[in-house]
């Protein structure tokens, strides 16, 4: 097989990452202040770079940060691995000259789509905060989405049959911290679990329709 990359976890992955998003916290003066998102998976040279190359920097807070922490076949979502779907589509003619496209029929095309393979992506999302009234109103915003789950679209393709996938919560970790509580700890976190079934798509068969549909021809001469 050809190599072949089209990013589809990643997609995913940010999809995740938007939901988790733009959320703020009112903090005592009365004002809203953003929360910054961002993938937990950092390099070790990119934490440094926001620790400002010091080992005695403690990380801001309150943030939130997403990771992937599996991937695993979901063997309850297998269909027909040899299945082929085809579609027949007809492109609109397009004017070279113009530069746009008419009302007249353009070349036709078969897509040959083949079964995608199921997935079960895991996801935590870290919600950091400082005092407990910062995890009372973040957590508050992102719970209410899910009920129990959230309909996400991953593309806009019109030709993607496994463009729209789901966002299920299913675990919840309120604080990492244990009682007694020491001085160092600071910075409390609060996890959530998520789960993505997904589905991943192997490239699809272009070929272009062959087949006379209109002959143009004199008959008087």
């Amino acid at each position: 097989m050809q190599h072949f990359y089209d990013g589809q976890i990643r997609r995913f992955v940010t999809q995740f990452v938007r939901v988790m998003s733009n959320f703020s916290y009112k903090d005592s003066a009365g004002t809203l202040r953003k929360i910054p998102t961002s993938y937990g998976n950092l390099t070790r040279q990119v934490a440094h770079i926001i620790r400002d190359n010091s080992e005695n920097k403690v990380v801001s807070a309150p943030r939130v940060s997403c990771y992937i922490t599996g991937l695993e076949y979901a063997r309850d979502r297998v269909q027909n691995p040899t299945h082929v779907s085809k579609v027949h589509l007809r492109e609109r003619d397009y004017d070279a000259t113009t530069g746009e496209y008419t009302s007249a029929q353009g070349p036709g095309y078969t897509v040959e789509r083949l079964m995608p393979v199921p997935f079960n992506l895991q996801m935590k999302c870290d919600v950091w905060s400082t005092n407990t009234d910062q995890k009372l109103q973040l957590l508050e915003q992102i719970l209410i989405l899910f009920n129990p789950s959230l309909v996400l679209q991953s593309s806009t393709n019109p030709l993607d049959w496994t463009s729209l996938f789901e966002v299920e919560l299913t675990d919840i970790q309120w604080s990492n911290r244990s009682m007694p509580a020491g001085v160092d700890e600071t910075i409390d976190i609060a996890t959530l679990t998520f789960t993505l079934p997904i589905w991943l798509n192997p490239p699809a068969k272009v070929k272009r329709q062959k087949i006379i549909n209109t002959i143009v021809t004199n008959i008087t001469d």
